[in-house]
């Protein structure tokens, strides 16, 4: 099980890890609103590919500005855990409105939090910080220390 940052200097880092990199993963194309694109959440970019952003060298400043979890380092470095293979894209930000750091975790498809990994690491940020969880279905649903809701299910602790 990854080891995962527990005071927040990843968390909360303003670039990618050494060695880490988005790839053909192309997550935050879809879950982030892109204001300078007009594109909603949870709406394909229109410069998604297979291979990737086609504009990727010129992607706008918020693109630019987000790195997810994964890819700050801070649930581990593995390939597994990359957001399109793990199916849950997390994000740890400071709100702009309230100054508050947030902890967010997307489904990226139907099922995602519920399978053993993705389970795992959601409990383990869970038991820790507040977590958002979003549901691929548009609910939201806050998890933390004292909710027995982030307990991980038997079969995802083995």
């Amino acid at each position: 099980m990854p080891e995962l940052d527990a005071d927040n200097e990843l968390l909360l880092a303003e670039s990618a890890a050494p060695g880490l990199e988005c790839g053909t993963c192309t997550a935050c194309c879809t879950i982030m609103a892109v204001t300078e694109l007009k594109k909603p959440a949870r709406w394909a970019c229109p410069h998604v590919t297979s291979a990737g952003c086609a504009i990727y060298a010129a992607r706008p400043a918020s693109c630019r500005a987000f790195n997810c979890v994964w890819l700050r380092g801070a649930i581990g470095s593995d390939e597994s855990l990359r957001p399109d293979r793990l199916g849950v894209l997390f994000d740890c930000f400071v709100s702009a409105t309230t100054g508050k750091t947030r902890s967010v975790a997307f489904e990226l498809w139907n099922g995602a939090f519920a399978e053993p990994l993705a389970a795992r690491i959601v409990a383990r940020v869970a038991a820790g910080r507040e977590l958002e969880l979003s549901y691929r279905d548009g609910t939201w649903r806050t998890i933390g220390p004292d909710s027995p809701a982030c307990a991980v299910p038997a079969a995802a602790a083995e």
